[in-house]
């Protein structure tokens, strides 16, 4: 009796280990699975923040809902610089950087990223005019995907223009114009801001004072920052800061933007990148200008692209098909759209779906007008070095009131010493 009931006891808990075996067995399977995706997932560095993270974040999630086997994290690393130094910095790096074009020899001389080349369809590059390629070529190979390019435009605040008693039917086409404009609103708003021109890099400042002076401050492979005219270009600004005070003096971006979000300031120098979300968070109607321009200069475009870095061979070609995704045709049309940075693809601006667009969405053409006639802001390698004179330049004469001549006589010697050709 006692035998027969330990046997018949004994199969229970037979079945009871058998289920747990294969329970565990198969949580076991699950984690090697996670554990695989973890390591297939590739990683996106960027520094779109927070004017456009939204949109990129849903191009992101879209797919993935696709493409379990291989997702794509994307990681904000801060702004353009930062990441560009965190590359520099950290182990473990990722699989695809977003980064501007002037950055990218120095990547590519360091071994950082490889050539692309061979990944690209031949409908891709033809669908991209060649004045962008050069901006992500190098020894004619491809080191970038274009990705998001832009321009400066004037936001205009249409309500304080209205207010100021200015009547302004046409695009003014020089400083001096929108400065008296700026001027009026300063006197007639109760106390608004008139205009905000950031000049805190160099592009910046390469496009403002290109577009006041209608000259090109790079010519013959020389950056010339110290003539009479650049000279003249920044006692303009000093003097709309210092004694017009119609410009807000010492101030960041984010704190001029602040100001015409607000409604305190009637005129603003900004990225079409930024144009969607001005919109969307200005209270008050937006107008949109072109730069003042002369016919010896073009618009100034800055532009970031998608670049892969150095992996195993079907980590890159998983890498470069999230990056041929982040480019097609239907979401080059939502960068655009979403965003406000111009296309890059010759489909998407014959596309009758963006002349649709444009006939409710006008403040978009502005950019796209200027994309078509500009010129990539693309220097030559050591172009740190170049800018950070620049930017201490810029300080020097904006922050602390210094003469510009003597702060660019001093600039353009700095320059001179590193002997680089443009």
């Amino acid at each position: 009796m006692g035998e027969k009931i330990s046997k018949t006891c004994s199969f229970p808990v037979l079945i009871f280990f058998a289920v747990f075996f294969i329970a565990a067995t198969i949580a076991f399977a699950s984690k090697k699975e996670r554990e695989g995706r973890d390591l297939d997932e590739i990683k996106f560095w960027h520094s779109i923040g927070l004017y456009n993270k939204d949109v990129l974040n849903s191009l992101i999630t879209a797919f993935n809902e696709n493409n379990r086997q291989t997702p794509v994290k994307g990681v904000f690393q801060g702004n353009e610089e930062d990441l560009y130094l965190k590359l520099f910095s950290q182990e473990k790096l990722p699989d695809i950087v977003q980064v501007p074009v002037h950055l990218l020899p120095s990547l590519q001389e360091n071994g950082y990223i490889v050539d692309i080349t061979p990944f690209i369809p031949d409908k891709i590059y033809e669908d991209i005019p060649e004045k962008i390629w050069k901006s992500v070529s190098i020894e004619n190979k491809t080191y970038g995907m274009p990705f998001s390019y832009n321009v400066g435009i004037l936001f205009v605040n249409q309500h304080i223009i209205r207010i100021s008693g200015v009547r302004q039917d046409e695009i003014p086409m020089s400083w001096e114009k929108i400065a008296a404009i700026a001027g009026k609103i300063k006197k007639n708003s109760r106390g608004k801001w008139g205009l905000y021109i950031p000049l805190e890099t160099t592009a910046q400042f390469i496009s403002f004072t290109q577009s006041y002076t209608g000259r090109p401050v790079i010519e013959n492979g020389k950056i010339e920052i110290n003539t009479g005219e650049v000279i003249g270009a920044m006692r303009f600004l000093q003097q709309l800061v210092y004694k017009d005070k119609i410009m807000p003096a010492k101030i960041t971006v984010d704190e001029g933007e602040g100001l015409f979000l607000s409604g305190n300031l009637g005129i603003m120098l900004a990225s079409s990148l930024k144009l969607v979300h001005t919109e969307s968070k200005l209270p008050y109607d937006l107008n949109v200008w072109n730069l003042p321009g002369g016919k010896e200069t073009a618009p100034t475009i800055e532009g970031t692209c998608l670049a892969i870095l150095a992996s195993d061979p079907k980590r890159e070609k998983d890498a470069f098909k999230f990056v041929e995704y982040l480019v097609d045709y239907e979401n080059a049309i939502k960068w655009h759209t979403h965003t406000g940075s111009p296309s890059i693809k010759t489909s998407v601006k014959k596309s009758f779906d963006l002349l649709i667009f444009y006939e409710d969405n006008p403040n978009h053409m502005t950019s796209a007008i200027d994309l078509e006639k500009g010129e990539v802001f693309n220097p030559a390698s050591g172009f740190s070095n170049v800018d950070n004179i620049i930017k201490k330049a810029l300080e020097e004469i904006m922050i602390n009131g210094e003469d510009p001549e003597d702060i660019l006589n001093i600039a353009q010697t700095e320059i001179d010493k590193l002997d680089l050709v443009y």
